[in-house]
């Protein structure tokens, strides 16, 4: 089983309590992280910059599209970032935690 670490921006505190609400009670993640960010991108040409809440997810990596899909229903922006990341662990317990905390 691999397992990953998925990142996503926002700059709408109530999207992040819908995703978090129903990416936990849907049980397709093991925990969210919310970070505060002051953000700055290029987007159509132009700079761009806003506070921003980075929101880091633990998952497993069959339930990566599902997560999306969620997200996508939720997000704002017209292209947010969702960036996947390989999560490994010397900790066999937490990897079994994540494990058990998902469909």
């Amino acid at each position: 089983m691999k397992y990953v670490v998925i990142e996503v921006a926002f700059n709408n505190k109530e999207e992040v309590n819908l995703t978090e609400e129903k990416l936990l009670k849907e049980k397709l993640v093991a925990s969210l992280q919310v970070l505060t960010s002051d953000s700055i991108w290029n987007y159509n040409g132009e700079l761009e910059s806003d506070k921003e809440y980075l929101v880091f997810m633990k998952t497993k990596e069959s339930l990566i599209n599902e997560v999306y899909k969620i997200i996508k229903e939720i997000h704002s922006y017209e292209v947010f970032e969702f960036a996947v990341f390989p999560l490994t662990s010397p900790s066999n317990d937490y990897l079994k935690w994540i494990e058990e905390e998902t469909n």
